[in-house]
């Protein structure tokens, strides 16, 4: 065991701040003990990969900590499969998968770590290949007993059980399992087509009708700020993809700054920060993150943005905001069988982000209201959660598990009680 380190930094500012026990950079003997002997207090034990959610440290908690010594990343060029361990990064896994020609369907951001995957994976490419938990091999970890496992992706001739273990493991893995590494699918490296543009209010209603119709290797995604910023990608494949794309770049609104771009990988994505108007440089802020998940809007876009509009107007400041991403297409037919990602219904994924500026009591009660408040007004157009990030510390963590998981929960929480009895990861 390693005490708290000078040098520990977490993606996350809110998790940077948090006066933790101490940390842990290895799963090893003294580890396992205190897992299977109970003796891990106080719980749950906080996981870091990539250091991006708020619950990668917690006041008073131990943090097991990946990204030092758990950062292998190994293609095996005969069947293109990629084992990569705990504590890789997502862009850090593309980088090197193009020198290879080779990349994987990662999200709009690049820093975070193996918690993206693990909790289903939402991709600008995830129309074309699936989620991020469809690529999915092998998975390698210890249970929350503390017992190891290795698993591979069920065929016609695994048991009951075996099938039951990969499901839970691919979008509920946080809650029963520490997982060291994966192996992964990855795929031919192609061009990028992008564009941007702000847009009002009516010109994305009309995009959006719009991106529903697109072909599968096309998605849209915004952010809702101060200003409307809208952004689509198209993956290259042949002269039909450029076709389409010409025809998306024809029919879409457009604003002054609309500008057409192409890339290499989705390193090169525009990530999803509001434009921020008299914050300093020096002033830190706090968030937390709502995913949520829903079908088709098409016709009832307008409504659906109007309703954005009047939580954007009640919105606690300027830091807080709303986002969403398309899904779609090949994330509609993989294997339910096979993933806790229920919603396979699913079309887009808005997220609000609720910020504070850091130890201000009362800001911070304010924006998790408006957080809470703002589900509440969209929860009929999007009645499911995507748990990218976990909340057990706040009071609607159990409304946000039954969102997510919906009638599976109580199988769910069977499996958790025999593989987690201890309850040393997160509850459900």
């Amino acid at each position: 065991m390693n005490n708290i380190d000078n040098d520990l930094i977490f993606q996350n500012t809110q998790a940077q701040d948090f006066n933790i026990a101490g940390i842990y950079k290895d799963i090893n003997s003294e580890l396992l003990e205190m897992i299977k002997n109970d003796l891990l207090h106080p719980k749950p034990l906080m996981i870091c990969g990539g250091g991006t959610s708020s619950q990668c440290a917690a006041k008073g908690h131990w943090t097991l900590d990946f990204r030092h010594r758990f950062q292998a990343i190994k293609l095996d060029t005969s069947n293109n499969q990629v084992v990569i361990e705990a504590g890789v990064r997502m862009e850090n896994l593309i980088e090197k998968l193009s020198d290879f020609n080779r990349t994987f369907p990662i999200g709009i951001s690049g820093v975070t770590g193996l918690g993206y995957i693990l909790t289903g994976g939402i991709s600008p490419l995830s129309r074309k290949y699936g989620l991020a938990i469809d690529q999915v091999l092998e998975i390698h970890g210890y249970w929350g007993n503390g017992n190891k496992f290795a698993l591979s992706k069920p065929n016609s001739s695994s048991s009951d059980q075996e099938k039951l273990k990969w499901k839970v493991l691919c979008g509920a893995a946080p809650f029963v399992a520490i997982i060291t590494h994966l192996k992964l699918k990855t795929y031919k490296l192609k061009p990028l087509g992008l564009w941007e543009s702000t847009l009002s209010s009516k010109q994305l209603a009309e995009t959006i009708e719009m991106a529903e119709k697109w072909p599968n290797s096309a998605s849209l995604y915004w952010i809702w700020g101060n200003t409307i910023k809208a952004y689509g990608v198209c993956e290259f494949d042949g002269e039909n993809n450029h076709e389409s794309f010409t025809k998306i770049l024809n029919q879409i609104p457009k604003s002054k700054d609309f500008n057409i771009s192409n890339a290499k990988n989705l390193n090169h994505l525009k990530r999803l920060k509001p434009q921020l108007i008299g914050q300093s440089l020096y002033e830190k802020q706090y968030s937390e993150v709502l995913g949520l998940l829903g079908p088709s809007i098409n016709k009832k876009a307008s409504d659906v943005l109007n309703v954005i509009e009047e939580i954007m107007n009640k919105r606690p400041n300027e830091n807080s905001y709303i986002c969403a991403q398309q899904l779609g297409g090949a994330t509609k037919y993989s294997t339910k069988e096979l993933s806790s990602f229920v919603h396979k219904d699913a079309i887009w994924k808005p997220w609000i982000t609720g910020s504070w500026k850091a130890n201000d009591i009362k800001s911070k009660e304010k924006s998790l209201l408006w957080i809470e408040n703002s589900w509440d007004s969209l929860k009929d157009y999007f009645p499911g959660v995507h748990l990218a990030q976990l909340h057990p510390h706040l009071n609607w963590h159990q409304k946000e598990i039954n969102a997510a998981f919906k009638e599976w929960l109580p199988k769910l929480r069977q499996f958790k009680s025999e593989y987690d009895p201890k309850g040393i990861l997160p509850p459900l």
